[in-house]
């Protein structure tokens, strides 16, 4: 007779305990908790050899690729494109940030691709007529429909522009005056389809969140693409600050609106056919971050997504495509890396489930110690987050120190809190063919005396899957009073990271 049949009554608290010590429950927990340890720590031998190639290479010679010399007279024709949907408080900004770039009017032009429903046109429209009357040619191509999205604004804006060279700039980004003299040089290798600077920040001090944003692009800028570059892997465009060869495109079958990353379709489909993309971290185009937690989630779930449509899309066709087996296994990781999210998630969860049954069944800890090799990711992140603040603090460790402590907490509660929002956006990227571009909100915020809110915009609706993050931190808060409860304190600090990361998530998702 089970325990919880005992004196004809039912008990809850032995049934569960029953359940939860089985052999069948045991095997199932450590079968999870497994899976989870194995994906971060594939994670971290990725990450941790871009730092190997990071740190081994990091001398001025490699670390800056040579400029090649263009004299003026040999520049060719630029087309700057600037796709909008609805930005009525960046248009002017980005529009005038692009007109005054150094470059032979007589060999520029800027064509703004417009799908917006709002007054962002008349702005467009008032700007355009403006840098006309200054000598600058400006197209205006206006859809009334938004088919394809930003891959099809600059499928369609591309045969009427006029550039053997397009730069393509996002409504929020405002790059600097050399920008175009720092990159074109580069396409005198003719191997050279693409060119990528690194993305900087406007508005990085605005907030403790936005500071902890800067890092996660900085981590991918200044370590992994850099990384990368030096060592000669594929490399991603980004969507914005960089510029093509017009022949890349149509040679890689041209932009695509099938997938929501479709800056990392094209540059994949463009490196496999055996186009080079030049990286030069010194060339940076400052962009807005956003400023609240809404409007990260729909740039996160964006993003996300895409990664799982492209995924499904073109992995298959990367490992198949003949190629350097460093340069091979370093774009299926690249591609891959984004599992680290269920990995986080199979970890947090099962840890909790793990620490009830190791109470009870002391033997099994042996599992946990083979799977100890997942913490090996616990000095990733502050590695690279130190690696990133050497440049805030400019080589001086105080700097540095302080630059870290302001910027690292922030980050560590963004990184641990979103996975689970990630994780059913990955889902749907790698099971769902729909493509809706939901754009990431921009106001135009550089300062701290700035304000988003009441702006149009402005997020009005809480996603409904921020329940379900608030319904998570209350579960690991229930897991840190377990921790205490059954003495099993080896998960406390992880427990209390996640209650407060996920916390932190949701408290923030009711901004207005």
């Amino acid at each position: 007779m089970k325990l919880s049949e005992q004196h004809g009554k039912f008990n809850l608290r032995t049934l569960l305990t029953e359940i939860l010590t089985s052999d069948l429950s045991a095997l199932l927990v450590i079968i999870l908790y497994g899976i989870g340890a194995l994906l971060i720590v594939l994670y971290s031998i990725g990450q941790f050899h871009l730092i190997y190639l990071y740190l081994k290479r990091n001398r001025k010679a490699e670390f800056t690729p040579k400029l090649p010399v263009v004299q003026e007279k040999d520049l060719p024709f630029v087309t700057v494109q600037i796709p909008m949907y609805n930005e009525r408080y960046v248009a002017a900004e980005v529009i005038d940030a692009c007109a005054k770039m150094q470059y032979p009017r007589d060999r520029f032009e800027i064509q703004i691709l417009d799908d917006s429903t709002d007054d962002t046109l008349d702005i467009i429209n008032e700007r355009a007529d403006f840098w006309r009357s200054q000598g600058i040619e400006v197209q205006v191509r206006h859809r009334p429909n938004r088919g394809g999205f930003k891959a099809g604004a600059l499928k369609e804006g591309t045969p009427d522009a006029k550039g053997e060279f397009l730069a393509i700039f996002d409504a929020d980004f405002r790059p600097l005056p050399d920008f175009l003299l720092r990159t074109i040089p580069y396409f005198q290798d003719p191997v050279v389809g693409v060119v990528q600077g690194r993305w900087g920040h406007l508005n990085r001090d605005y907030s403790a969140f936005t500071r902890g944003q800067t890092l996660l692009h900085d981590a991918f800028f200044m370590i992994e693409q850099q990384a990368r570059s030096m060592a000669g892997y594929f490399l991603r465009f980004n969507g914005s600050a960089g510029v093509w060869r017009r022949e890349t495109i149509y040679d890689a079958g041209d932009w695509s609106g099938d997938t929501l990353s479709e800056d990392l379709d094209l540059c994949l489909r463009a490196q496999m056919k055996g186009w080079k993309i030049q990286y030069d971290q010194d060339v940076e185009a400052p962009a807005e971050i956003p400023v609240n937690m809404v409007d990260l989630k729909v740039q996160q779930y964006r993003w996300t997504k895409g990664r799982g449509q492209v995924i499904r899309k073109l992995l298959p066709t990367v490992i198949r495509t003949p190629m350097p087996i460093m340069v091979k296994l370093h774009a299926v990781f690249d591609l891959l890396n984004v599992f680290i999210i269920p990995g986080i998630l199979l970890l947090a969860f099962s840890s909790v489930w793990y620490i009830y049954i190791l109470y009870h069944n002391p033997a099994l800890g042996v599992y946990l110690l083979v799977f100890s090799f997942a913490l090996i990711n616990v000095a990733l992140a502050p590695m690279i987050g130190w690696l990133c603040m050497l440049h805030y603090g400019k080589g001086d460790f105080w700097n540095t120190l302080r630059e870290f402590g302001r910027t690292f907490p922030a980050f560590l509660a963004i990184i641990v809190g979103i996975p689970f929002f990630q994780m059913v956006a990955l889902i749907d990227g790698l099971f769902s063919r729909s493509a809706f571009f939901h754009r990431t909100a921009k106001y135009n915020i550089q300062s701290s005396t700035d304000s988003w809110r009441k702006k149009m915009y402005a997020p009005s609706e809480v996603p409904a899957l921020t329940w379900f993050e608030g319904g998570i931190s209350l579960f690991f808060l229930f897991a840190i009073f377990l921790d205490f409860a059954l003495g099993m304190i080896g998960f406390l600090p992880f427990h209390i990271l996640l209650f407060v990361s996920y916390g932190t998530v949701f408290t923030l998702s009711f901004q207005r």
